[in-house]
C-alpha cells in the first residue's frame, strides 16, 4: 500500500510554519518532584551519574580480512567468464518474480553477487552452477519478516534467463601497488593500518551506542510539558529528511521508500515525537549547563564533520548544512559527551554484529 498520506501529513505544517507555528500543545504531563531543571516546556530529570554498559567489540582476524578485502575491491577489475557460476561471481539475469499469477518484481540485466544473499541463501543456491543462456524456473517461500516487502510471507515463482557471468579480480598486493594507492611499503604495514581503522570504527560505534543509551534514559525519566507547533514541524522535517536521503540515494520516490521501511502512520508519528522530545531534552541540558561554543570548538567541529561527510570545501559544507544546524549539532555533541563523562560505565566484551 502506498503511503501518500505520510508525505501529505509531513508537508502540512512544514510548508506553512507561519500559519501554525504559534500554537502551543500541552502534553498533560506533570512536573517532576525532583527535577534538576524546569521551564515551560520540560521538567528535566537528573542526567549525571547515570549507569550504563559500554560494549567493547572484539576485533577478529575475520573482521580485519574483510576490511582489507573491501579496500582492495575499490581497485578490482571484473572479467566475463565462460564457466559455470560460483560463489563471489556476479551473475547477470533477466528475471520475473510472481505470486498467485501477479508480477511482484521484474528486472533486465540485473546482477546478483553470489554470497550476498540479496534474495536469501536459497536463491543464491539456485544461481550457483549456472551458465550463460540457461533458463530457470523455481519457487521459494519467504518468511513474513523478509526484508523485501513484496516477497514477505509469499511463495514466489522466479523465471530467470542467465546473461553474462563476471568474476572479480583483485589487484596483486605488490610493494608498488601498496605504495601508490595506500602509502605503505609492505602488506604488514597496510594490514596494521586497516586493523587500526577497524578498532577506531568499533570504538566510535560503541561510544555512540553508549551516549544514545544515556540520552534515552534522560528522555524517559523527564517530563515534557508542552511544545510549539513550530518545534513539532521541525522534528517532522528532520524525520522526512532522513527518508528523503534514502530516496535520493536509491533513485526512488518517497512512497516507495516508505513502503521499503514499512512506515505506517503510527510509526511515523512515533518517530516525530521521539525526535521532538530528544530536541527538548537536549535543549534543556544546554540551558541548564549554559553550554556554548568558542571559535576553536566551532572550527574543529566543522573540520570533523567535513571529514566525516567527505567535504573538501568549508564554504560548501557550511552552505549545505547552515551555521545554525552545525551549531546545534556541535552543542548536542557536547551534551552527549557530558552524559558519557559523568556516567558510571561498565565495560563488557561483545561480538560485533554490525
Amino acid at each position: 500500500m502506498k503511503k501518500k498520506w505520510i508525505a501529505v501529513m509531513l508537508a502540512i505544517c512544514v510548508a506553512a510554519i507561519t500559519g501554525c507555528g504559534s500554537k502551543t500543545v500541552k502534553t498533560g504531563n506533570k512536573q517532576l518532584e525532583e527535577a534538576v531543571y524546569n521551564d515551560d516546556s520540560i521538567s528535566l530529570a537528573e542526567y549525571t551519574g547515570l549507569g550504563a554498559e559500554k560494549k567493547i567489540y572484539k576485533v577478529t582476524e575475520e573482521a580485519v580480512a574483510g576490511a582489507v578485502q573491501e579496500q582492495l575491491e575499490e581497485y578490482a577489475e571484473y572479467k566475463t567468464v565462460a564457466r559455470a557460476s560460483k560463489t563471489g561471481d556476479n551473475v547477470y539475469v533477466d528475471y520475473t518474480a510472481k505470486a498467485g499469477g501477479k508480477v511482484l518484481d521484474q528486472e533486465e540485466n540485473y546482477y546478483f553477487t553470489l554470497g550476498d544473499e540479496e534474495f536469501g541463501a536459497a536463491f543464491d543456491e539456485q544461481l550457483t552452477g549456472v551458465s550463460k543462456g540457461e533458463q530457470l524456473q523455481f519457487s521459494l517461500e519467504f518468511d513474513q519478516d523478509f526484508g523485501n516487502d513484496a516477497f514477505a510471507g509469499q511463495t514466489v515463482v522466479f523465471e530467470i534467463t542467465v546473461g553474462k557471468i563476471e568474476t572479480e579480480i583483485l589487484p596483486e598486493m605488490t610493494s608498488e601497488f601498496l605504495k601508490q594507492n595506500f602509502g605503505y611499503d609492505t602488506y604488514d604495514q597496510f594490514r596494521a593500518s586497516v586493523q587500526t581503522q577497524v578498532e577506531q570504527e568499533y570504538e566510535a560505534e560503541s561510544t555512540d551506542q553508549l551516549q544514545e543509551d544515556l540520552l534515552k534514559q534522560v528522555i524517559d525519566a523527564s517530563s515534557v510539558l508542552q511544545y510549539t507547533q513550530e518545534e513539532y514541524d521541525e522534528a517532522a522535517e528532520t524525520v522526512d529528511s532522513f527518508y528523503a536521503e534514502y530516496a535520493e540515494m536509491f533513485g526512488q520516490d518517497m512512497e516507495t521508500i516508505y513502503d521499503t521501511f514499512e512506515v505506517t502512520e503510527e510509526s511515523l508519528e512515533e518517530e516525530i515525537m521521539d525526535e521532538l522530545y530528544r530536541r527538548i531534552v537536549v535543549d534543556a541540558i544546554i540551558k541548564n549547563e549554559q553550554l556554548t561554543l568558542n571559535d576553536e570548538e566551532y572550527e574543529s567541529g566543522i573540520a570533523y564533520y567535513m571529514e566525516q561527510n567527505e567535504y573538501t570545501s568549508r564554504e560548501e559544507f557550511v552552505n549545505d548544512y547552515g551555521e545554525d544546524e552545525i551549531q546545534e549539532r556541535l552543542l548536542e555533541d557536547k551534551v552527549l559527551q557530558l552524559l558519557e563523562q559523568s556516567a558510571k560505565v561498565t565495560q563488557i566484551e561483545a561480538d560485533y554484529e554490525g
